[in-house]
């Protein structure tokens, strides 16, 4: 009896050591799981706003950071209201908070490489800074380099200072802080095309930090449960595609050079508090029409057209001299169509519901909204742009379904 006890005493113990084992090892594997997406930057903590607002506060400190949210940024209070951004892999960290009355993003440039520091130093190791003149040269040569826009004189001298801000007694942290956010494609944009609002306002900046106003994602508006929409629900989206329709009107006629969004995702169209306008949240990947060209068509060498995409923006490859020589051949009515207008597509089947399908969508508009997708009714990706006359048509159906 003893014996019989003792049996099944050690299979017991044997039963719950490995089931403990089992749960150590998952439990084990969930934690690295959670590392490795954060250390991807697909998901955040709050922790980390706090952490990248100390740094920012300790260069604040030291004098190697200024602009006009140090202030606030570093008070005893803090900043309120902090929530951190997942998804976000092309800034060191996107947050969101109050800067007074006011709700911003925060967001930062990555750090410069050595060779977009501003200063060089002499057989000494002693520091030189460019003249006024020559970084205002610098800053023109920028501006020309990525975004194909040329600036003058004064307006170069204009950016060559920290946004919104008052003189700082050190002018070569300033020139410091400025050059680093000026290799940061975001920053860039919101700067040249401030004055036509199709864009979150700058707010400010402290070092390499800077702040944009909040807008309310166009996500907020969509879900995946579209069988139980109400026609007020329907609506809604309606009018958001519109409004996304007329945002794209402005990028292609309304600025000096047509501008491509060449990483479309839901999250990234923001619709202002009085429902008028559509911006666009994230410009790391927004460039004029030459200069996406430029990416897309550089001879890098290629054994398929998609080696020579650049995300959204999809390109050919040349299958006799094995190049990218070809611009971008879709255009942002096209990505739109497909990836929010549509849904997630894969092998030519809508995995995802988009912004415009649902019970409630009439065939006429599904058919109208696979033909803005895929243009050519090409086999695979699709690579060509939907026409102004698919818009006109697209436009005045979706206008007519608000009656």
């Amino acid at each position: 009896m003893r014996g019989l006890r003792h049996q099944l005493l050690c299979r017991l113990t044997s039963s719950w050591i490995k089931y403990l084992k089992r749960r150590s090892t998952v439990g084990l594997f969930c934690i690295f799981l959670l590392l490795i997406l954060m250390r991807w930057k697909l998901l955040c903590s709050n922790m980390q706003p706090l952490q990248h607002i100390q740094n920012v506060c300790n260069s604040y400190t030291s004098g190697n950071s200024v602009g006009n949210l140090c202030g606030d940024l570093c008070q005893a209070s803090g900043v309120p209201s902090l929530s951190c951004h997942n998804f976000y892999q092309e800034k060191e960290a996107v947050f969101s908070g109050a800067w007074g009355n006011t709700s911003v993003v925060f967001k930062s440039a990555k750090r410069s490489n050595d060779g977009d520091l501003l200063y060089w130093l002499d057989a000494s190791k002693k520091r030189i800074y460019p003249t006024e003149d020559d970084f205002s040269n610098m800053i023109k040569n920028q501006i020309k380099s990525k975004f194909n826009i040329v600036i003058n004189e004064i307006d170069a001298h204009k950016m060559s200072y920290v946004v919104n801000s008052a003189k700082w007694p050190n002018r070569h942290t300033e020139m410091e802080n400025v050059w680093s956010l000026m290799q940061d494609n975001e920053y860039l944009a919101l700067v040249l095309y401030d004055k036509f609002a199709v864009f979150p306002k700058l707010v400010g900046s402290c070092g390499t930090l800077y702040a944009v106003q909040k807008l309310n994602s166009i996500s907020g508006f969509w879900h995946l449960m579209t069988m139980y929409d109400s026609q007020e629900e329907w609506l809604k989206r309606i009018r958001i595609a519109i409004l996304i329709l007329d945002f794209l009107m402005h990028l292609e006629s309304g600025l000096p050079e047509p501008v491509l969004i060449c990483n479309v995702k839901m999250n990234h169209f923001g619709v202002t508090d009085d429902f008028k306008r559509i911006m666009y949240l994230d410009l790391d990947s927004v460039h004029p029409l030459s200069i996406a060209n430029r990416m897309t068509g550089d001879s890098s060498q290629c054994k398929r057209h998609s080696d020579c995409d650049y995300l959204n923006c999809r390109s050919f490859c040349n299958l006799i001299s094995r190049r990218c020589e070809h611009g971008v051949a879709n255009n942002n009515l096209q990505i739109v169509c497909e990836r929010i207008f549509l849904g997630w597509v894969m092998s030519g089947r809508v995995m995802v519901p988009g912004l415009l399908l649902g019970p409630r969508a009439p065939r006429v508009l599904v058919e109208l909204l696979e033909l803005c997708a895929n243009p050519a009714n090409e086999r695979g990706t699709p690579r060509s742009p939907a026409t102004k006359e698919i818009r006109k048509r697209l436009y005045d159906l979706l206008v007519h379904m608000t009656y």
